[in-house]
């Protein structure tokens, strides 16, 4: 039934559509699952690459100082003892050359210790393995300070940054400066400047670096393509189950419209006048539901009670419903029955049952004054009060064999007149905003008649502003 189908021009109103917000809201929680972990895996190898930075630095850190510990205990002693503090007066020459350059070629050199240097406390330069064979002497050069001072300083770097000439052949060298010392002495006489080959130790530190990075990073690769499957694996089943549970619904809603189907023509036959009017009611309830903020499930369940509130009807006498006149003290306890009846008969379908309490308390009145139970305020179900001041509006602007149609304005002016009376004042304010704001559709101000006596005066069928 189209009626059944409006959700209500509110929402219609704001562009909402619910099925595809649902579809939005998995697609987004999918990007997000699949961008976060993307980016958690690429701040673990971040991670990683910081560690193996980090680890990297401690093995050449510790490569270093056992260099340094290395030359200090050997190199250090070793020199001292084949150079007298007088020979560091100044550049070694003759005899005093060629025999601490033999000693320096047998004792220190090696395929690891490439060059050595030797200051004097002044910081001249007075050996180095680099021009022993020509015997030139250098040009002066000043250490480091904290070498003189008497601490072992070293760094590590390439040929060029270090300022050594003729070492351009190796890829990195360690250079450590060593303060030289006599046997009894704690006082620097001068510095041994050895140069060593640190490129197998560099190259080794690469090879670390570069084999955890990438198995870090195939691993994390790994991990980052199990988690898109299994979130595509996840996502195939949900929508797969959405699938499904839309299957089952629409069945559902094949069998709901079936049954109301079955039911509303029933009905029709019975009374042609109430089921004219329902499908109207039914529009302009939910509107005004929508306007109050219910929730969609509250606004099915206020349509649904709409479309068949006066079902119970079917048993009442057709002399009664299609009497042309007013109904006299019989007919109305004959009337009043048929919310009772309309209970029984929609409290007994499981899908139909949430709108069984609306039908049921669809003529009571905000005052207490309805019937069939004299519900009172909020005793009375919201729905129900929605329900009283839309049925009332449509049946005061609907064509009546027993009275005249009310102009629109009239009929709005006859709403706000029985607020707190018949009608819930909330309800009211929240036709009035639906209304003013147009949702009430073109046909709401069809009833251009001539206006007639108050909705609620003599010579009504009912004693309500919502006749039957």
């Amino acid at each position: 039934m189209a009626a059944q189908a409006m959700i209500g021009k509110l929402a219609a109103l704001a562009g909402v559509s619910r099925s595809a917000a649902r579809g939005r809201k998995r697609t987004l929680l999918l990007e997000f699952t699949v961008l976060f972990a993307l980016f958690a895996l690429v701040l673990v190898l971040a991670a990683g690459f910081a560690v193996t930075r980090f680890l990297a630095s401690d093995i050449r850190a510790t490569a270093l100082n056992d260099s340094e510990t290395e030359v200090t205990e050997l190199v250090g002693p070793y020199i001292t003892s084949n150079l007298s503090p007088e020979m560091l007066a100044a550049p070694l020459e003759g005899t005093d050359l060629a025999a601490f350059d033999t000693a320096v070629q047998l004792g220190v050199l090696s395929s690891r210790t490439v060059r050595l240097n030797v200051f004097n406390g002044d910081g001249v330069l007075v050996y180095s393995s680099a021009q022993a064979a020509s015997g030139e002497t250098l040009v002066e050069r000043v250490p480091t300070q904290a070498a003189l001072q008497g601490e072992v300083v070293s760094e590590t770097g390439k040929p060029s940054s270090l300022g050594e000439p003729g070492l351009e052949s190796y890829t990195e060298l360690a250079r450590i400066g060593v303060p030289l010392t006599e046997i009894d002495s704690a006082q620097a006489i001068g510095v041994a400047e050895v140069y060593r080959d640190f490129t197998p130790i560099a190259n080794q530190i690469t090879d670390i670096e570069r084999s955890v990075f990438i198995s870090m990073a195939a691993v994390l690769g790994a991990l980052y393509l199990v988690l898109v499957i299994l979130v595509r694996r996840r996502s195939n089943t949900i929508s797969h189950q959405e699938a499904n549970l839309q299957t089952r619904m629409d069945g559902l809603k094949s069998r709901y419209n079936s049954i109301v189907a079955v039911l509303c023509a029933a009905l029709d036959l019975h009374d042609n006048v109430t089921q004219s009017r329902a499908r109207r009611v039914a529009e302009i309830a939910s509107v005004v539901a929508w306007q109050m903020g219910l929730r969609k499930e509250q606004v099915r369940q206020i349509e649904k009670a709409t479309i068949l509130h006066d079902i119970g009807k079917i048993g009442v006498a057709d002399a009664v419903l299609a009497k042309p006149g007013p109904l006299d003290d019989s007919d109305w306890v004959e009337m009043k029955r048929h919310p009772e009846l309309g209970h029984q008969i929609i409290n007994e379908i499981d899908f139909l049952r949430d709108a069984a309490e609306v039908i049921h308390a669809h003529h009571e009145r905000y005052d207490g004054r309805g019937y069939p139970r004299g519900l009172k305020s909020e005793e009375i179900p919201l729905g129900a009060r929605i329900f009283a001041v839309v049925d009332a509006y449509e049946a005061m602007t609907s064509h009546r064999p027993y009275r005249k149609t009310l102009p629109h304005r009239k009929a709005v002016e006859e709403i706000v007149r029985n607020a707190n009376s018949q009608f819930d004042p909330e309800v009211v304010r929240a036709f009035l905003v639906a209304e003013k704001r147009g949702l009430l559709d073109d046909e709401s101000s069809r009833g251009n008649g001539e206006a007639s006596s108050a909705a609620t005066g003599s010579g009504k069928r009912s004693p309500s502003a919502a006749g039957d």
